[in-house]
């Protein structure tokens, strides 16, 4: 018997200690090996049966809980278990704070070459900030129609079919399997109604069929939930392959229809829904516009600040936790009338948000709509001292400063971090202060080598949780330079 079959077999208890990748629990295994146990949290006890090595880890299944975490906590979700969104329902908001901040630390300080204790001598770590809102918060989410579920081995068991018509999100590490879900306790109950409308047409037996990914077939393909927190307006994407059909068509027009007669909670009403043609076989919400009813946009503030949203700009998916974030972002700037470079700009918020600590704002963002939004929502705000351009940043610096001036630079980068010529040229920039955001914090600790370089020095960090229940936390460094 081979050693794999051997441990495959191996029951054991163990210790969650920390949180590792995407969100999953790490323990150590009586031999010494490292663990990872998807959906248990840290300081739990619990009873595994390891699987297989993968990548340096045993993968686990947990089997019994031995002993809760003192700050335990009845997940919401009816799905928690199986859908891969949401890790930490298990905890207190307080605790999953805590534990995303310390892997956030571990995860900087290990791509800066240091311990997380070096770190801590070295940089000023501030308290994790985070709006109160456990549950709702989320203004967007897209989910995924399929022809086959997952199940767990409880529905297993239970002899509950694979097959159907399914719209949920993904299983971890599946692109094939749905996590079927009636509901999503991270928005609102007005999006939770549209939901429930799309579930009763789209996955009837007389409906077209759900897109099954093996075969590239079948018609519903993906769902794009939108909403203004502050106007109470939704936007909705639907996303289906080519009609071919006068049957596909008439059973679009019959959702829209029962869309837009819908009556939301709290007084919320639908803006416009958006039907995209998706002719790809590639698995991601895209496609040419076929048809639109109502407007293709909402409403959305940020203080005073007020934002049009098409249903494909970026925004921070938290209304409460972006304010949080850019209010973090004014604590950490130390001057005002100055000059902001405000880079990966997208539609211009966080420059937006602050303009009023500034003289000037230069934002450059590679997607030409973000930066046609930009240009109209500060338009509609009023804001004039503004100029914004549509490219790469790597390909556009040439716009950075090269002398000294009273400036302020801020980068809010993709999850990758700043491409090497970025990070090259930061380090040459002049100035006094950069504010580097980062929605991966590993990528702040990498990119903090080549800024160090240049001269830069990481004195700050705050982390700001954005996304409770999930794995997810935003890190914003404030690097001075050195004299």
């Amino acid at each position: 018997m081979g050693k794999r079959k051997q441990r495959n077999e191996e029951v054991f208890e163990v210790e969650v200690t920390a949180l590792g990748r995407k969100g999953i629990g790490i323990a150590t295994a009586p031999d010494g090996d490292p663990i990872e146990i998807r959906g248990v949290p840290p300081d739990t006890v619990v009873e595994v049966r390891a699987r297989r090595k993968r990548k340096g880890l045993w993968e686990a299944v947990p089997l019994r809980i031995i002993r809760y975490p003192a700050s335990a906590e009845t997940p919401r979700c009816a799905v928690f278990e199986m859908c891969g969104g949401c890790t930490l329902q298990g905890l207190q908001l307080h605790a999953q704070r805590a534990a995303k901040q310390r892997t956030a630390i571990d995860d900087i300080a290990r791509a800066m070459n240091l311990s997380s204790e070096e770190l801590a001598q070295q940089v000023t770590i501030h308290p994790t900030r985070g709006p109160e809102q456990a549950y709702a918060y989320r203004n967007k989410v897209e989910l995924t129609f399929g022809a086959q579920r997952f199940l767990n081995k409880t529905d297993l068991d239970t002899g509950l079919p694979f097959d159907g018509r399914y719209l949920g999100f993904h299983a971890p590490g599946r692109f094939d399997k749905i996590v079927d879900a009636a509901r999503c306790e991270l928005i609102s109950e007005p999006a939770n109604q549209l939901l429930a409308i799309v579930r009763q047409q789209a996955l009837t037996t007389e409906s077209p069929p759900t897109w099954d990914p093996r075969s590239h077939t079948g018609f519903w393909r993906h769902l794009l939930l939108r909403e203004g927190f502050a106007s109470g307006e939704h936007l909705i994407g639907l996303y289906t392959a080519p009609a071919q059909t006068p049957e596909q068509e008439a059973a679009v027009s019959r959702l829209a229809d029962a869309l837009q007669h819908a009556s939301l909670a709290f007084d919320h009403r639908l803006a416009g829904i958006v039907w995209f043609e998706n002719d790809s076989v590639g698995d991601t919400a895209q496609g040419s516009i076929r048809q639109i009813w109502g407007r293709p946009w909402l409403h959305e503030r940020l203080g005073s600040i007020g934002f049009q949203l098409s249903i494909q700009s970026f925004f921070q998916t938290s209304t409460l936790g972006a304010k949080l974030l850019y209010d973090t972002l004014g604590d950490a700037i130390t001057s005002s009338h100055r000059r902001l470079y405000d880079l990966y700009c997208g539609i211009g918020s966080i420059g937006l948000y602050l303009h009023q600590r500034f003289d000037q704002i230069i934002g450059i963002e590679e997607i030409p709509q973000s930066i046609e939004d930009a240009r109209q929502n500060a338009q509609r705000n009023g804001i004039h001292h503004t100029t914004y351009h549509a490219a790469r940043v790597e390909e556009a610096l040439d716009l950075l400063p090269t002398t000294q001036h009273d400036h302020t630079l801020i980068v809010d980068p993709p999850r990758g971090g700043l491409h090497l010529n970025v990070a090259n040229a930061l380090a040459r920039a002049p100035g006094d202060e950069l504010l580097y955001v980062a929605c991966h914090p590993a990528s702040l600790g990498r990119d903090a080598l080549p800024l160090a370089r240049g001269g830069w020095r990481l004195a700050h960090l705050w982390f700001v949780d954005l996304f409770p229940q999930t794995y997810h936390i935003e890190a914003i460094g404030r690097f001075e330079r050195q004299p």
